[in-house]
């Protein structure tokens, strides 16, 4: 595409995330590619949407293409605090205050194209610190003792039954189930599937279907050599992922289109790196799975 023609892509993309028309905004950019403004804007999309996972991915493929982006950075700072805090009773009360705070970070093109006003974005600058507040606020509470005997039953008992397997293990956590593999998946600093992955995801892809995805790459704590086709870990972690979801694809399992792709790079890994057998073993991705 031309320079015109992205910018174009770009404004019509963030007309549509103003008004709420995420499907559309994501629409109007699919034929911009590689552009580091197109990915930032899609990353805010889906932090907006709540889909953190697909938001920190867009801004580590950002960072690969512009390591100095600002918005990128700290779009993936906020990710990281949000996701190491613990599930408390009331996060469900603040989850979209989190999203919005999210899209605060400035200095980019896509988050110049999704601000306001400038009279706007003081309301907007005040009304943030509001919802940091209440944040802290609620964090803060204990949640107060039910009334009613609350229901044990879950809406991811079903998931975590259809993913029982002895090749992964599947966990319930805050709102998703996590499927982690009992062995490393890809060669040590390298992409490439095994050739028979495909049994293990048509079995997975079996027992996804009609659920969401979201892959997540993984590295250990080496950092990539001189020689490496990435300049990081978070760049290595992201081809793994967008190498499994595709395998997952075309396994059977849901679209490419619908798979959120995300990068942990060598942080949060599956095993502990305190042995080389577990090191071994983070060379690899989870799939986090929601109904």
């Amino acid at each position: 595409m031309t320079a015109a023609t992205t910018r174009a892509a770009l404004a019509e993309a963030a007309g549509h995330a103003r008004a709420g028309r995420y499907d559309l905004a994501r629409r109007a950019l699919e034929p911009v590619g590689d552009d580091a403004d197109a990915l930032d804007l899609l990353a805010r999309v889906h932090a907006q949407q709540g889909d953190l996972a697909a938001a920190d991915g867009y801004w580590a493929r950002v960072q690969a293409l512009d390591p100095a982006h600002e918005g990128a950075r700290e779009g993936r700072r906020r990710i990281r605090r949000i996701w190491s805090r613990r599930p408390k009773p009331v996060a469900r009360r603040v989850g979209a205050a989190a999203a919005v705070l999210l899209l605060v970070a400035a200095g980019t093109a896509a988050g110049r194209l999704l601000s306001p006003a400038p009279e706007e974005d003081r309301a907007v600058a005040d009304e943030l610190d509001r919802l940091a507040s209440a944040v802290d606020a609620l964090e803060s509470t204990e949640a107060p003792e039910p009334t009613e005997a609350p229901s044990t039953a879950s809406p991811l008992d079903p998931v975590l039954a259809s993913l029982q397997d002895p090749r992964w293990t599947a966990t319930a956590e805050d709102g998703h189930v996590s499927v982690v593999l009992a062995e490393s998946l890809f060669p040590d600093g390298g992409t490439a599937l095994p050739d028979d992955s495909g049994d293990f995801l048509a079995d997975l892809a079996a027992a996804v279907e009609g659920l969401h995805v979201t892959v997540v790459g993984h590295t250990n704590d080496i950092p990539t050599g001189p020689g490496s086709r990435y300049d990081d870990n978070a760049a290595l972690g992201l081809a793994r992922a967008l190498a499994a979801a595709q395998a997952l694809a075309d396994a059977g399992g849901p679209a490419l289109a619908d798979i959120g792709i995300a990068t942990a790079a060598d942080e949060d890994p599956p095993y502990p790196n305190d042995t080389e057998a577990d090191r071994t073993r983070n060379q690899t991705v989870t799939f986090l799975v929601t109904p």
